[in-house]
């Protein structure tokens, strides 16, 4: 030390200045006024980890941490130059770069001496008078900077841990609120600037507010001791709904005093669910007790949770002596074994099963997961009793078993009846075996009887067989020889019409070709008395009278018109004469009801043309042939069924509106068919009425309109060609009917009648 640095110290030794207090327990340094260590001590070196020697001329500035800013150190730097003590923290950094806290106090110390030459200023420090000397006197404050550091995080922390949780935190002093987190805002509905004005008792239903007042207030004068205490709290929340809040009080030290936190999980859906559960098993008491059928519960640990009267009554066992207890089998049995329902909870009832019941419990087949038995008990009633039981797993929301119920009947007067049952059979059957031998002979002889009567019966069933064949050949003869007898009546009479109209047709038609010759002749006539009165002269008598003439009756339209008259006749005539032929065509009265190759659109025509006046009004026909061949057919017979889907089709279309009906032809050579189609646009046919159509004497039509028999004939006609008759309908979108025909009728060849 040097010897200036030893009389500055010796000067403070005699300012009262504890020497051993300065040497170790405090960091001592002393300066010069350019802030050059002149002297250490031991707890300075210990905290920087540097010597002496390695401190002793340096400036303070190689412990510096950097930490505080230049400003703070030119404001130290003032203070000292004014002459003023400074005290302060600092922080300074240790050899090691370490860093550690110490509170300073630096004092202004008059030099002995004055320095024989001054050391040149430090750089860090600031201009001006400083004092000769300085005295810093340290102490290590590293712990409480940490410790505060430490408190402080631990509060930030605490803060965004409480900020995030699920759970409500509140903290108070039994008056206002002085601290909620986020979640205690959600839960109330109240803002924290109003929860922070008021207590949390105020939050409380008032029934309970002054109980926990109360309560709060001996946690807070300790009463008790340092348990926390749980308390399920009903609060309003700012709608006014009621909520169940959870609350763990615990008291803790809280600045000069004590205070209460308070964490709450909201639990008003889980009081909702054990009210509702409570309803429930309230319920279930109810139906359980009431039911006439006997009944005990267990729950999953096998302890009875009820047993009704009639289970009472039928074992006489009390359910005081069963409830709350898990030995259901003093109610059966002498020794202590599990009953079904016991097994069922167990889980592990097919292992065990056999062991206790010996083949005689089977898997309900109503009820599953359960089971059923039937067994008897010698110690229930007088003479012991015949029970059937079933014994069901009762599951809670996850599947998982959380106990059975078991449900017994009575069954000893079915088995006394059946034991009776057994008895009187036994008699029976040596009744029977008495009866058996006088019956033997008797039965010899009715073996041969029924076995003539058996031949009679297999003779009278093929006799009765044929005769079922044959009714139905006949009746089918007899249908088909109807229609064939409607056709030729219709057919006769169609070519009875055609004939007798041919005969005046012949002759109007003979007559216009007459009357056509005689006009011309008279044109003749006419031209020449024209030309010879165009001779005369105006004046002349016999040229006015033959002007005035040819004018009174309009001779030049009479002659320009005659031939457009005679034209139009003529075309009627051949009109009537082709409606003829294709009526004559229609009945086909000269074939009679012989097969014969015919052509399906000439048929189609000569049916268009018949009912021209049924369809012209209510719908546009429009044809789509395919080139087909001819067909082995009934010609007259399908004509009707073309003549029945025409009119039905016209007749679908509602009035008020022309519709279209369109005809369609097509040939599958590969199977040897063709087919023809007649689709509308009319009302359609509902489905429910499709399967019905082809019945005889049903029609959708008016009254007066239809006989219900058109598509049943239809039917039956293509059907005894060896087709098909099929049809598509959409209601509001029409009706598609397709006749599809072999060409070649089945065992016939072409050419044959």
């Amino acid at each position: 030390m040097s010897q200036a640095a030893e009389q500055d110290l010796t000067e403070l030794i005699a300012l009262g200045v504890d020497p051993a207090l300065l040497m170790d327990s405090l960091q001592l340094s002393l300066a010069d006024e350019n802030g050059h260590i002149l002297y250490v001590n031991q707890a300075f070196c210990r905290a920087c980890g540097y010597t002496r020697e390695e401190l002793l001329g340096q400036p303070y500035r190689l412990i510096a941490s950097n930490r505080q800013p230049p400003a703070f150190f030119t404001a130290m730097w003032n203070q000292l130059r004014a002459g003023a003590a400074w005290h302060g923290e600092l922080s300074n950094r240790n050899r090691d770069g370490g860093e550690y806290w110490i509170e300073l106090t630096i004092l202004p110390v008059a030099a002995a001496a004055a320095p024989a030459a001054p050391a040149p200023p430090d750089k860090d420090l600031p201009g001006g008078a400083l004092p000769h000397r300085f005295l810093g006197i340290g102490k290590d404050i590293s712990r409480v900077v940490s410790a505060e550091r430490q408190a402080r995080r631990s509060a930030e922390r605490f803060q965004g841990l409480a900020e995030t949780v699920g759970a409500a935190i509140m903290l108070h002093r039994g008056g206002k609120l002085l601290y909620v987190n986020r979640a205690l805002e959600r839960c109330t509905g109240y803002r924290r600037e109003e929860l922070l004005e008021c207590a949390f008792f105020d939050l409380v239903r008032e029934d309970q507010r002054e109980t926990l007042r109360q309560r709060s207030a001996a946690m807070l004068r300790g009463e008790g001791g340092a348990e926390a205490e749980m308390h399920e709290v009903p609060i309003l929340t700012r709608g006014g709904d009621l909520r169940w809040l959870d609350v763990t009080v615990v008291r803790i030290a809280y600045e000069t005093g004590h205070a209460l936190l308070a964490t709450a999980l909201d639990v008003t859906g889980r009081k909702q669910a054990e009210a509702a559960q409570q309803h429930i098993q309230q319920v279930l008491q109810q139906i359980v007790q009431g039911s006439p059928v006997p009944t005990f519960v267990i729950d999953s640990a096998g302890v009875v949770t009820h047993w009704n009267h009639a289970c009472e009554l039928v074992t006489d066992t009390p359910a005081s002596q069963m409830l709350g207890r898990g030995a259901a089998w003093e109610a059966f049995y002498d020794y202590e074994r599990p009953v079904l329902a016991e097994l069922i909870v167990t889980g592990d009832i097919e292992r065990r099963i056999d062991s206790y019941y010996h083949g005689n419990v089977r898997r309900s087949p109503i009820i599953p997961g359960a089971y059923e038995a039937e067994l008897f008990f010698p110690r229930s009633g007088d003479n012991g009793r015949w029970l059937f039981f079933t014994a069901a797993p009762l599951r809670d929301l996850d599947g998982r078993i959380i106990g059975a119920i078991e449900t017994l009947v009575d069954m000893s007067e079915r088995k006394q009846a059946e034991e009776a049952l057994r008895r009187a059979r036994a008699e029976l059957e040596s009744k029977v075996e008495q009866r058996t031998a006088q019956l033997a002979s008797a039965k010899a002889e009715l073996e041969a009887d029924v076995s003539r009567r058996a031949a009679s019966e297999q003779e009278a069933l093929r006799r009765n067989a044929a005769l079922t064949e044959l009714n139905a050949r006949l009746q089918d003869a007899q249908q088909q020889l109807l229609q064939s007898e409607k056709l030729a009546s219709i057919g006769q009479l169609a070519a009875g019409v055609a004939h007798e109209i041919n005969n005046p047709i012949g002759y109007v038609q003979s007559n216009l070709g007459t009357l056509e010759r005689y006009l011309a002749d008279l044109g003749a006539v006419a031209t020449a008395l024209a030309s010879a009165a165009a001779q005369l002269p105006p004046e002349h008598p016999a040229a006015i009278a033959a002007r005035q003439a040819r004018e009174a009756h309009d001779y030049d339209f009479i002659m320009e018109d005659l031939p457009a008259l005679l034209q139009q006749s003529r075309e009627g005539v051949d009109r009537v004469r082709k409606i003829v032929a294709d009526l004559k065509d229609f009945s086909r009265v000269d074939s009679g009801q012989d097969w014969q190759w015919s052509d399906l659109h000439a048929g189609l025509d000569s049916t268009l043309n018949i009912v021209n006046n049924e369809i012209k009004y209510r719908a546009e026909v429009v044809k789509e042939y395919a080139r087909l061949p001819e067909v082995e057919c009934l010609p007259s017979q399908l004509n009707q069924v073309f003549l029945n889907l025409l009119v039905n089709a016209a007749h679908a279309i509602p009035d008020g509106r022309l519709g279209r009906i369109l005809i369609r032809t097509g040939h599958d050579a590969a199977a040897g068919k063709v087919w023809v189609e007649v689709s509308d646009d009319g009302v359609g046919i509902p489905a429910e009425l499709m399967k019905r159509i082809f019945d005889p004497f049903f029609t959708t039509k008016p009254i007066g309109k239809g006989t219900g028999l058109g598509l049943s004939l239809a039917y039956g006609i293509v059907k005894k060609h060896g087709g098909e008759l099929q049809v598509e309908s959409e209601p509001g979108q029409g009706s598609r009917f397709r006749v599809v025909l072999p060409v070649q009728r089945s065992g016939g060849a072409p050419g044959e009648a």
